[in-house]
């Protein structure tokens, strides 16, 4: 049983071009295989920065024969035609068969070699890899261009042509170190690149930068670079630079930005002391002395620039930033940084006072919004980005500020992605409500709400950041008021990824948001709710619903007629639902006396006031359940 084994070898990709390929790659192979009617055994995928490997092992050695039957002209036709038919199909006139009228060819067909089939396996790898960013070339389209391709059938190649590329059996090795050479199979693949200092494998990258990292001392990796730096090297190589330590006065996050925002260098600190004079980087292999040379002067130079930028920030101070923020503009042309800081101040009195938060609260995140977007027009901020808020806050410290002000300032930026860290203060968290809202806003009112996948001002993560952040504090936010009615079902509709990855469904988000609550906190709480309350007391009161509104059909809700309840089962409703049920629980209980209302009681009674006053009942009643939810959004 043959293996198979494709390289598409590229100019280096991007890291996210790599982890978008390795998450794509197995889906495409295992439906490329499928579609060519192969069986296969163990697939694997092998990604790195200058070529995605697919492996199949165990492929048949053909794909069985399969019979077809194809109708023809009628079985009085022409002879002409029942020959040109037969012809057709490769058949002798004799041999065609004869049935309902017609004639029919009939072949029991023939196996086809699998490497036949091979460059149908191979073309969708290529054609349906989707990168976030495509480049083209005159072979086509692609994360890079491509630049070879190997398809071999067990040690055989099989000729295939894509991307202006025709496939052989000799591979690239490391740019700089491997030159090049012959792959025997898919079974020696992995070998095979490795002689040309190349390890094809993501997992053994990884394994051998860690085990570098740990001989070299206790290392960190707050911004998360090693998933990047795996996929940046085909040869990785640990080394130790060295700074001087007088670096070490700036503020610690400082330093760390600098050695990882741009170079992906991991800090070193000893277990409860502070940073070390030295970080660890991982080299795509090179001579260690030139290559630590090299990255040692590039970390000074970001460092000085750093320590420039910080004390000329500091000479400034955090007051004068601010008075300079009318010159910088927001959301092209939405005004000035200035005219959105003065908007900020009646947001978060707002916010502070509908969560009663108290005047200490109220009054750290009013300050915190004053200054909250000084260190904008910092220079730290210009050299370094990611310091933005907390730059602020080293510089409103550094001005007397109050500690909340600063924490507030700081953290107003959280979160920065779903899923990220929230502000861990009331003010913090008021101020980035009020900050992302007016984001929103502004840009709702400008008509640059997101379209399709386009969102250059990051708008669904402002308004997933809103609604995370009113989630956990529990705060009421009123969404029109907030960010205005346009937008309110946009903030909304950010609840959708953060339920169902609790297992709410989105029909019990839909019902929660149907019931008419607009509060994040309201709409959540009546998913959730809807969620575990699932079973056959909640499809009672759902059928019981939308029995109701059937029947009710245009009748509104209104006050009914004692005097024309003539009947005990319409009373016991009436008297049932003048409480309207405030838990799902009392839902439930009422379904017992609407099941009898409608099997005791003829709703359309010939008298039309009777039929009127029915009508109203099961009005109110559906009313008074879909105060709860919307229970017709439920299946069943």
């Amino acid at each position: 049983m043959p293996d198979l084994l494709v390289e598409i070898g590229c100019e280096e990709l991007p890291a996210a071009a790599c982890r978008q390929a390795e998450a794509q790659l197995p889906g495409l192979l295992e439906d490329a295989l499928a579609k060519a009617g192969i069986a296969s055994g163990e697939r694997r995928v092998h990604v790195a920065p200058r070529r995605l490997a697919a492996v199949a092992l165990g492929l048949p050695a053909e794909r069985a024969a399969e019979r077809s039957e194809v109708r023809g002209p009628r079985a009085d036709a022409p002879e002409q035609a029942l020959s040109g038919f037969a012809r057709k199909h490769g058949l002798d006139p004799a041999a065609l068969e004869h049935r309902d009228g017609f004639v029919w060819a009939i072949s029991e067909g023939a196996p086809t070699p699998v490497a036949d089939l091979v460059p149908d396996v191979v073309r969708p790898l290529i054609e349906g890899l989707q990168f976030s960013k495509s480049m083209r070339w005159e072979g086509g389209r692609f994360s890079r261009p491509i630049r070879w391709l190997v398809v071999k059938l067990d040690d055989a190649v099989v000729p295939v042509r894509l991307a202006g590329v025709a496939s052989g059996g000799t591979t690239f090795g490391h740019r700089y170190e491997g030159g090049h050479g012959p792959v025997g199979t898919a079974a020696s693949y992995l070998g095979d690149v490795r002689e040309l200092r190349v390890m094809a494998a993501a997992p053994e990258r990884r394994a051998t930068i860690v085990a570098g990292l740990d001989a070299a001392g206790p290392w960190a990796d707050p911004g998360g670079k090693l998933d990047e730096v795996t996929y940046l090297v085909e040869w990785p190589v640990v080394l130790e630079g060295r700074f001087d330590a007088g670096y070490l006065e700036l503020p610690e996050r400082v330093v760390v930005t600098a050695m990882q925002s741009h170079q992906r260098y991991f800090p070193v600190r000893r277990e409860g002391a502070a940073l070390e004079p030295r970080f660890l980087f991982v080299a795509n292999g090179g001579d260690p002395d030139v290559v630590r040379a090299g990255n040692e002067e590039v970390l000074v130079g970001r460092l000085d620039d750093a320590r420039f930028a910080y004390r000329r920030d500091l000479e400034r101070g955090i007051g004068a930033m601010a008075a300079e923020l009318g010159r910088v503009s927001f959301l092209g042309g939405a005004g000035s940084l200035a005219d959105k800081v003065g908007r900020l101040g009646p947001l978060v009195g707002r916010l502070c006072e509908r969560n009663a938060l108290g005047e200490d609260v109220a009054a750290a995140a009013a300050r915190a919004a004053a200054l909250c977007k000084a260190d904008l027009v910092s220079g730290l901020v210009s050299e370094f980005a990611d310091l933005e808020g907390y730059a602020g806050s080293v510089y409103a410290r550094a001005a007397g500020e109050d500690e909340a002000v600063c924490a507030a300032i700081e953290e107003h930026h959280r979160p920065s992605e779903a899923g990220g860290t929230l502000p861990a203060s009331a003010a913090g968290a008021v101020l980035a409500l009020a900050d992302k809202a007016d984001t929103v806003a502004v840009a709702f009112s400008r008509g640059l709400e997101p379209t399709g996948s386009r969102d250059p001002y990051g708008l669904r993560r402002a308004a997933a950041g809103i609604v995370a952040i009113a989630l956990d504090r529990g705060y009421r936010i009123d969404p029109a008021g907030l960010v205005g009615d346009g937008a309110a079902g946009f903030l909304l509709d950010r609840l959708e990824p953060i339920l169902l990855e609790e297992g709410v469904t989105v029909e019990e988000l839909r019902a929660a948001r149907g019931s008419g609550a607009v509060e994040p906190i309201e709409v959540a709480a009546r998913a959730r709710a809807l969620h575990a309350f699932a079973g056959p007391a909640r499809d009672g009161v759902r059928d019981a619903y939308n029995r109701c509104v059937r029947i009710a059909g245009e009748a509104a809700p209104g006050p009914v007629d004692e005097s024309l309840l003539g009947d005990d089962a319409e009373r016991d409703l009436a008297a049932a639902v003048r409480e309207p049920p405030a838990t799902l629980d009392a839902a439930a209980a009422l379904v017992p006396a609407v099941n009898r209302f409608f099997d005791d009681v003829l709703v359309m009674a010939p008298d039309e006031a009777v039929r009127a006053n029915r009508l109203r009942l099961v009005a109110n009643v559906a009313a008074a359940l879909r105060a709860l939810a919307d229970f017709g959004q439920l299946p069943g």
